[in-house]
């Protein structure tokens, strides 16, 4: 167990800590992140989720679903919650206590999730992970998107309108296409030649260390707050989330394993899609990155705690 503790997650935080330190020495300029968030977002992990989908088995895709189901439930609970606190107790705006709220409840999938999933659970890893990331990009990113295009005095759509174009606009994102494209070329019976495949394997294969790095890199350029309120929000994704997700997949049909990846991934440290948003959109970012410095440094102590429970069960089932 303690090898795949070290394996798991020695080279997510080594490779964080070399983007980090890279932005804090200048190396890399780390208030300019956009080129390389590109990258890693429309280009490198659209090609591996493309791949992953395009080469499973329709009963595997549909085996699928209550991983889905019960990770939007979790995350959709918890944006609830900290929007409420956010806006009615801390009196921030919509569309501040969206990001808040997105920042607490959307794990570090694209980055932390990959490396960790596939170290844990091999080939099937790769399938929950590739939901997970589907899961945030048409249902949690849209919402806060809606919350912040509200906020614009151009924007016409209100309410229902607001929230259905955000979504429409999200489905048309590499993104989301890829993993579409992918499970309707698995359920088709469709089985691409090795050379298409590949080709998407070899830019999909940055993924990870170049989303490991950038999270480093923005990481670098926040200036952190300490406040109880960002401890308790932290403590809220690091700690209460995973648990509710444990208390969920107590009652709700899902195999051992898949419940153990809901576990495991509701554990990841706070996401950089609620900080890139606020900065997108000119909202206030501090407490966005604030919550991903402190809910990163976090878990290398909860991460590793869950992870040698998850592992420690899957030797013993």
């Amino acid at each position: 167990m303690i090898h795949i503790l070290l394996v798991s997650l020695v080279p997510i935080f080594a490779v964080m800590m070399a983007g980090y330190i890279a932005g804090k020495h200048g190396k890399i300029d780390n208030k300019n992140v956009a080129s390389l968030n590109v990258l890693t977002m429309e280009f490198a992990l659209p090609a591996a989720l493309f791949g992953t989908t395009a080469r499973a088995s329709r009963d595997v895709l549909a085996e699928q679903w209550p991983l889905l189901f019960t990770l939007l439930l979790v995350m959709l609970l918890v944006f609830a919650f900290v929007w409420g606190i956010s806006r009615y107790i801390s009196s921030f705006s919509a569309a501040i206590s969206a990001v808040i709220a997105l920042s607490v409840s959307l794990p570090n999938y694209a980055a932390a999730g990959i490396p960790l999933a596939s170290a844990v659970f091999g080939i099937t890893g790769k399938l929950y992970i590739t939901t997970s990331i589907v899961s945030g990009a048409i249902v949690m990113s849209p919402l806060t998107l809606a919350f912040l295009e509200a906020q614009k005095a151009d924007v016409k759509e209100k309410g229902l309108s607001l929230l259905f174009m955000s979504v429409g606009r999200s489905m048309l994102k590499p993104l989301v296409v890829a993993p579409f494209l992918g499970v309707a070329i698995a359920l088709l019976g469709i089985v691409l030649p090795d050379y298409i495949l590949r080709s998407f394997d070899l830019i999909g294969q940055a993924t990870a260390g170049v989303a490991l790095f950038v999270t480093g890199l923005i990481l670098s350029a926040q200036k952190v707050s300490l406040s109880t309120r960002i401890l308790f929000l932290s403590v809220v994704c690091n700690v209460v989330q995973p648990l509710f997700a444990w208390f969920l997949t107590m009652i709700i049909p899902i195999s051992v394993e898949m419940g153990q990846a809901v576990i495991l991934l509701t554990a990841l440290p706070a996401g950089f899609f609620g900080l890139l948003f606020a900065l997108r959109y000119h909202a206030d970012s501090q407490d966005a990155g604030s919550i991903m410095v402190v809910s990163t440094v976090m878990s290398l102590v909860t991460l590793t705690v869950v992870l040698a429970l998850v592992a420690g069960t899957s030797m013993h089932s």
